[in-house]
């Protein structure tokens, strides 16, 4: 990451006279979307500009470890065929790996609603209003060093609410960053019935909840289940090493 940086300024400048940029963010590629989706708003393409210029720089050193292989090997064709491959899938490794931090930012904005919901209907309840209950929840996520991206997106919408940025446009602007279909639920739900107030509104926050913590159990069964099936490979190697220890010394006495 180190070196990236540092070859950031000239590899910003390959991608600019190559137009990378637009082409990523168009098409099927649609980095710019992704952008928003894992850092909020980029209206100026600044995420999208330093991921085409960290693609030039992998790139870029894909070359020279191409040449600088091909010297060590003198020529060696597999080594140089392997290197090609590597440097063409770059670019698609680069977009895996940022689908992936997009769907684990959403795994946690789903995992955090509950909670978060749970101290905005308490502090309803007892008699706060939304926008005083929303900003003492950003409060209380100030002095956590821990927290999450739904925290994080609370402390900017609480920052937008004290600016006096009117309520309604605040919290679709968080639903737009979310990019979250229960946190545009949550929203919805908050801008129909905030204007009602009392029972009917904490009600309907409550019903909302309840769907929330179904979804983050049903979350947690499927994560408990891909980290079970992650362990299978490590257990199956130790199994083998196990059978080879135990097996070795028969295999030498019998000889």
């Amino acid at each position: 990451m180190e070196l990236l940086r540092y070859m950031s300024p000239l590899s910003s400048k390959v991608a600019e006279k190559t137009k990378l940029t637009e082409r990523l963010a168009s098409g099927r590629w649609n980095v710019y979307q992704k952008m928003i989706a894992l850092h909020g708003e980029d209206a100026d393409m600044r995420h999208t500009k330093r991921f085409s210029a960290d693609m030039v720089s992998v790139a870029a050193l894909c070359l020279i470890g191409l040449m600088l292989c091909g010297f060590a090997t003198r020529g060696d064709m597999y080594v140089i065929i392997a290197l090609l491959a590597l440097a063409g899938l770059s670019p698609f490794l680069m977009v895996k790996r940022l689908e992936r931090q997009i769907a684990d930012k959403k795994r946690k904005l789903v995992m955090e609603l509950p909670e978060l919901l749970n101290k905005l209907t308490l502090l309803i309840n007892a008699g706060e209003t939304v926008q005083g209950a929303i900003m003492r929840c950003a409060d209380m996520y100030v002095s956590n060093p821990d927290k999450g991206p739904l925290a994080a997106e609370f402390i900017m919408l609480a920052n937008r609410l004290r600016n006096n940025e009117s309520f309604p446009i605040a919290m679709e602007k968080l639903s737009k960053r979310c990019l979250v279909a229960e946190v545009s639920v949550f929203t919805t739900t908050v801008l129909m019935n905030y204007r009602r107030g009392g029972e009917l509104f904490v009600m309907s926050l409550r019903s909302l909840n309840r769907d929330l913590w179904e979804k983050r159990k049903a979350m947690t069964r499927i994560l408990g289940e891909e980290a079970s099936a992650k362990l299978i490979f490590p257990m199956l190697l130790i199994l083998f090493a196990v059978m080879i220890v135990v097996a070795a010394p028969a295999v030498m006495l019998m000889d």
